[in-house]
Formats: structure tokens, C-alpha cells, sequence
């Protein structure tokens, strides 16, 4: 019996043992490795395409498939499967192999190389003068498809280039006083301009388009935790906190007992335009613009770009003494507000700019002191040059209104635009082609503010009813010694108003438009506006082309260096 257990427990020893370095070979062979997938290509047709066409790859676990380039230039995905992908060539696209990479971070690479074919070039409009040291555009149909552009014997680099401009830079080239544009594209066209002159550099300047970076109305930060540590860390954050009136719809609050100093920042407000960045290669004076008002208190935030994935950020401390900041920032109320961001020690920011942010943070309030930290921002904006702004009318009242009748908040069928309470409603049940309805009248408006430019935009909240009525108004410049000049908005312009106004179905929309103080129409004995001097302005009410109903509400008409309206691009 014993030497039976013995035999029993001696054969059970030897099956645990053996089961024991059965499991310890599986734990180390490789039979048992992590195997992830690879993506792999076998063959792509066509094997030429036209930029922005699409080609379909083969192959095997190209589901899972999330990165793919022909050289150097990334593709768009357009679909896939498990053993097909199709993709669209990339307009920057070169002769080159294939790479896919897919989320398991598994590259594959094709032996053969895939070649794209390029579109024609037509130029529609060739710069009329160049400056020295300066970038001119060239623009047209499939601009980014230009090779190379020589004025005369001089080579010039390219800029940058979308499908309908092309921007080329002149900096530290020895031009000659004129010459001829000779441009290469890539299905080898040959285009020439004809003879253009070459200039001294001048300051004045055309603006680019505004970027609006937060409004907190539809274009939201993306907001990051903050770090803020010591007494004043504690704070709220959030939208229309404090109690303040809105200046343009929401705002944005951070409120907090004591400021925090330079101990952390209370958050972070990034931009990043949907991953795709912002380029500012063509801004001739970039700027930071945003509405402030810190109820009396103080408060503070700084910029910080980041560029090639390199963060720096920078400070407000005066803007040349025109503001009284020292890393802090108080108003009794709201206040636009510009800052030149070269000089504020952004010396690269004329490029493509991955991602805007705000710190949001003491700064000097709580640096030594007991002030209370109460910030609230607004239509926080890239401007190609500062704002100087000047209101001519926001309506929270009822103007003096001559020659008609008028009310204020008298819209049919639709809310007040969120600039304040109050807008201005001009309206009538029938009426004929150009009767006049009345008109508003601002003395005293600061010409000089847009001298250096020569050149302003009159923005305006526009709104004609959600019945079916239309409106219009019509502007009129005057000064003393017979300037009378008069600026309509025909059917040349991006808001397809034709002596009157796109109807808005019921919703506010901007107007920006550029005031040229030469191009004025002459309803006096001066043919030009004497920037230099005040002006006066009118809002003149009437029918123009409207005949029937008419209605013109309208909010907020404002004089500006730049365009407020972000959405004309």
C-alpha cells in the first residue's frame, strides 16, 4: 500500500513539474509575442492621377489604416475596408512611393512609386505695382499650381498658395524699377504679366481678413486645467459671470477673491481652427483684438502662439503707453482692445501658427497686493492692424431721428442681437423704390485714427425681419466746405446686397465694408474725405431697390481700422 502511494505521488510530482515548465517555455516563447498588425500595400491604381483625384490602394489590414502620404505630402482618407483604402492626392503631392501608417503605429512603405499630373494655371489678376521688400499675389484658377515666378532675370520665392492666390516675397532681392512677371507652372505653361512697376515700400495696406479666435457663441475655446497655487487659487469660471451686461452676445468670466500672482495660471483657452492652425504669412501687421472689462477690479491674461510645436508666450505692459497696463488690466467697463503682437516680442508670428492660446493667470494682481482678481473677455480676434474703434451708434437708447419715423426693438419675429438690449427699427407695410425713411446723425468722428492707412470699415448688425421684408440704408460723409459724399452698396460685394440688403431671414448678420476715402461717390463740390479732419456720418434710411414691404433693424454701427465680420474670408 505504501509503496503504491508512493508510486501515485511520485508520477503526480513528475505531471506538475512538467506542466510547470511547459507554462514557464510558453511565458518566453515568442509563439506567444504580441503580434500587431501590419498594414501592407500590394498594389494601387491608377498609378497616375490628377491632383485632388482619388486612387484606390490594395492590400491587407488597410481598415485600420490612419496616416497616409505620397513623399512628403500627407492625403486625405476618403474610405477603407480591410483590403481596400481610397485616398485623394494631395494638391502638394510630388513623384513618390506610397507610406501608410496605421494606429498601431506599423509602417509600410511601396516599392513602386506613384506619379500625380497637375492642373493648368489661369491668371486672372497680376499685382499692379510691386513693392520693394514687400509680397505681391498673383491670383487665379489653381494658383498653388505655380512653379516658379521670375520678374525680369530675378527669381521670386513663394509665399504661400491656395487654389485661387498665390503670395510670393521680394525680401532682400535687388529688383529692377519694372519689369515683366514670367511664371512656370507645373504642366509647364508659360504666363507673363504685362510691364509692372516697382516701388518704394509704403505703409499703407490693404487688411486681411479678421480671425476670430473665441466669441464664446459658437466659436469655443478648448480650455485647459490650470495650476495655480498659494492664497488666490481659488476662483470660478465660466459664461456671463459677475452680472455684467454683454457687449456682443456671451462672455467669458474668471473671478476669483484674491489674484494668484505669478503663482500658476487659473486656466488655459486654446485655439487650434479645427487642427489646421492659422496663417498669418500674408498679415501686414498682426494683432491681438479683444473686448475686456474687469468691472472695476483687476485682472489679467497674456497670449502664447505656438509654432513648429514650440510654445512662447508674451506680456501686456502699455502697448506704447496707450494702454496703462504693468501685467495687469483694469476697466470700469467693456473696452476694445489691440496689442501690435511683434512688438509685443512675437518676432516669427508672420507664419503658420499651430495653436493661440491664453494663459489666464494673477500676473500682477495679488503679486504683493490684496486686489480682488475679476476678468471677463470678448471676441477675442487676429486683426491685421489695430482696431480704433469708434461707436457711432449702439442704440441702447433712441437717437435724435429726422425726416421719418423710427422705434427702438421693433423687429418682427426675432430676438435682440445680444449687443446690449436696445437695436433700431426702421420699417414700413408698402412702400416704392427709393422714398426716404428718415435718417441718424453722428458729428465729431475721428478721422485721423485711419489716416496712416488711408482707409476704414464702416460694421454694422444688420437684420430685415422674418416676414419677407427687405431694407436698406445708404451712407453720407460730410465736412465743412461742401464734403458731402455718399457710399451705396451695390451688387459688387460678398454680401450680394444690391441697393438692398440680403434678406436675413429673421437673423443678425454682420456687415463690414471698406470705406475708401477717395472712392466715395461726390454729392457735394470736394470729390475726397479729408481723413485728417473729423467727419460727420448719417445712416440715411431709404427704400433703394426695396419695393413693398421694407424693414432695417439695425445694431451697432461701428468705424474700425480692420473688419469685424470673421465670416468674409
Amino acid at each position: 500500500m505504501k509503496s503504491y502511494f508512493n508510486i501515485k505521488w511520485y508520477f503526480l510530482g513528475i505531471t506538475w513539474l512538467l506542466l510547470g515548465l511547459g507554462c514557464q517555455r510558453a511565458g518566453f516563447s515568442e509563439d506567444y509575442d504580441i503580434s500587431l498588425p501590419v498594414s501592407r500595400v500590394i498594389d494601387f491604381n491608377p498609378k497616375t492621377e490628377v491632383v485632388g483625384g482619388t486612387v484606390t490602394l490594395y492590400g491587407e489590414n488597410l481598415d485600420v489604416v490612419n496616416f497616409l502620404a505620397i513623399g512628403n505630402a500627407t492625403c486625405e482618407i476618403v474610405s477603407q475596408e480591410s483590403d481596400k483604402l481610397v485616398f485623394k492626392v494631395s494638391r502638394t503631392a510630388e513623384t513618390g512611393a506610397i507610406t501608410i501608417r496605421n494606429k498601431f503605429k506599423r509602417e509600410f512603405t511601396s516599392d513602386e512609386k506613384f506619379t500625380p499630373k497637375y492642373l493648368d494655371v489661369t491668371i486672372s489678376s497680376w499685382p499692379k505695382e510691386i513693392e520693394k521688400g514687400k509680397t505681391f499675389n498673383i491670383g487665379g484658377t489653381n494658383a498653388d499650381m505655380i512653379e516658379s515666378v521670375r520678374l525680369g532675370t530675378v527669381k521670386v520665392s513663394k509665399a504661400a498658395a491656395t487654389q485661387t492666390t498665390a503670395t510670393f516675397a521680394t525680401a532682400n532681392l535687388e529688383l529692377p524699377e519694372s519689369g515683366i512677371l514670367t511664371v512656370v507652372t507645373k504642366t509647364g505653361q508659360t504666363l507673363t504679366s504685362p510691364v509692372i512697376q516697382v516701388i518704394a515700400p509704403r505703409d499703407t495696406y490693404i487688411p486681411e481678413p479678421t480671425i476670430m479666435l473665441f466669441d464664446f457663441d459658437g466659436t469655443e475655446p478648448t480650455i485647459g486645467t490650470g495650476n495655480a497655487t498659494g492664497a488666490g487659487a481659488a476662483f470660478t469660471a465660466g459664461k456671463n459671470l459677475g452680472g455684467i451686461t454683454p457687449m456682443i452676445g456671451s462672455y467669458y468670466s474668471v473671478i476669483a477673491p484674491l489674484g494668484n500672482g505669478w503663482n500658476g495660471n487659473y486656466q488655459f483657452l486654446h485655439a487650434t481652427n479645427g487642427g489646421k492652425g492659422f496663417d498669418l504669412s500674408n498679415y501686414h501687421k498682426p494683432y491681438i483684438t479683444f473686448l475686456v472689462n474687469t468691472n472695476g477690479k483687476q485682472g489679467y491674461f497674456n497670449p502664447a502662439l505656438t509654432i513648429n510645436g514650440s510654445e512662447s508666450d508674451k506680456h501686456f505692459t502699455g502697448q506704447d503707453g496707450e494702454y496703462t497696463d504693468n501685467y495687469k488690466i483694469k476697466t470700469n467697463g467693456w473696452e476694445w482692445r489691440s496689442y501690435d503682437l511683434e512688438k509685443m516680442g512675437f518676432g516669427d508670428v508672420k507664419t503658420k501658427i499651430d495653436k493661440i492660446t491664453l494663459f489666464i493667470r494673477g500676473g500682477n494682481v495679488g503679486n504683493g497686493n490684496t486686489e480682488a482678481f475679476e476678468l471677463h473677455i470678448d471676441q477675442v480676434m487676429i486683426t491685421d492692424g489695430p482696431l480704433n474703434p469708434i461707436v457711432a451708434f449702439d442704440f441702447e437708447t433712441m437717437p435724435p431721428f429726422s425726416g421719418g419715423s423710427a422705434t427702438l426693438n421693433g423687429g418682427t419675429g426675432f430676438a435682440a442681437a445680444g449687443q446690449g438690449v436696445g437695436y433700431l427699427t426702421v420699417k414700413a407695410a408698402n412702400t416704392g423704390t427709393w422714398s426716404g425713411k428718415g435718417t441718424v446723425t453722428k458729428a465729431g468722428n475721428d478721422g485721423a485714427k485711419y489716416e496712416a492707412n488711408k482707409t476704414f470699415y464702416i460694421n454694422y448688425l444688420v437684420n430685415t425681419g422674418n416676414d419677407g421684408a427687405q431694407g436698406y440704408f445708404q451712407l453720407i460723409f460730410e465736412q465743412p466746405g461742401g464734403t458731402k459724399l455718399g457710399m451705396h452698396f451695390k451688387g459688387s460685394n460678398p454680401y450680394k446686397d444690391d441697393y438692398k440688403f440680403a434678406n436675413t431671414a429673421g437673423k443678425w448678420v454682420w456687415r463690414s465694408y471698406r470705406i475708401d476715402p477717395d472712392g466715395l461717390e461726390n454729392w457735394g463740390s470736394v470729390p475726397s474725405l479729408n481723413l485728417a479732419a473729423p467727419f460727420t456720418l448719417s445712416v440715411d434710411f431709404t427704400s433703394g431697390n426695396v419695393s413693398g414691404k421694407y424693414e432695417t433693424n439695425v445694431d451697432y454701427v461701428i468705424l474700425t481700422s480692420v473688419p469685424l465680420d470673421t465670416s468674409i474670408q
